[in-house]
């Protein structure tokens, strides 16, 4: 299908293979939409009514709300699907929300014409059972593994994460985050005194920069982060 043509090879070649028998309703309400970045795609609690596919562009995963605080888990691109867990589990309503971190590109088919082609559709069915499945089990590990991580890692990780998404593959360059303390410290998970001394530590050792009580990170500072993840936990975890 000419929609998938954008996406990297190997994704495009998954998607061909999985539309190639898809209902005529499904080709005839898919809507290929446009999203400008800091929207949100999917709003946590809200009726499952359609199925989003990013086609280009990055967006992240927001945790259910707990005591009217969001945490923001994982990032995703092209070729990852939402909704379409909730409507295999029989979920009336989406767990997490989606928010576009750049300009997405995102078809969208409606849930009930999704659906009643996979039911009809062994071979679709089959694979997205395997993809969605991989895809619980990656993240329940993660979640888990995570929570053993000290305040330090947890802080490299998330830095890390923040320069990528705000970088979105053009040439390194410094980034200022402008979040205060107390924002960092709930995004986090962890309060504002360890987060105040495990800054202290990562500008010791060169990761960040400090100016007038911001971190600022320089492109050199994410290149020894991502070696310190690569060397102490990602080979720990």
């Amino acid at each position: 299908m000419d929609v998938f043509n954008e996406l990297p090879e190997k994704t495009r070649n998954y998607m061909n293979l999985l539309f190639q028998n898809c209902t005529e309703e499904v080709k005839y309400y898919m809507t290929l939409n446009e999203v400008h970045a800091d929207t949100a795609l999917i709003k946590a609690g809200e009726r499952c009514s359609n199925i989003y596919i990013i086609l280009s562009g990055k967006v992240t995963g927001i945790d259910w709300p707990i005591n009217e605080r969001a945490y923001s888990f994982k990032d995703f691109g092209p070729g990852d699907f939402f909704g379409e867990i909730e409507c295999f589990a029989d979920l009336v309503n989406y767990r997490i929300s989606v928010v576009t971190v750049t300009k997405c590109r995102v078809l969208v088919i409606p849930a009930p014409y999704y659906m009643e082609w996979i039911r009809s559709d062994a071979e679709a069915l089959y694979s997205r059972t395997k993809v969605n499945m991989r895809r619980l089990i990656t993240q329940t590990t993660d979640a888990r593994r995570y929570l053993f991580l000290e305040a330090k890692e947890r802080l490299v990780l998330y830095l890390v994460r923040k320069y990528e998404q705000r970088r979105q593959g053009m040439k390194p360059v410094d980034l200022n985050l402008n979040q205060n303390r107390v924002h960092l410290s709930e995004e986090i998970g962890f309060s504002v005194k360890t987060l105040n001394r495990n800054i202290k530590i990562l500008e010791e050792l060169g990761f960040i920069q400090m100016n007038k009580g911001k971190i600022t990170i320089t492109a050199d500072g994410y290149f020894k982060m991502k070696e310190y993840i690569d060397q102490h936990i990602y080979g720990e975890i």
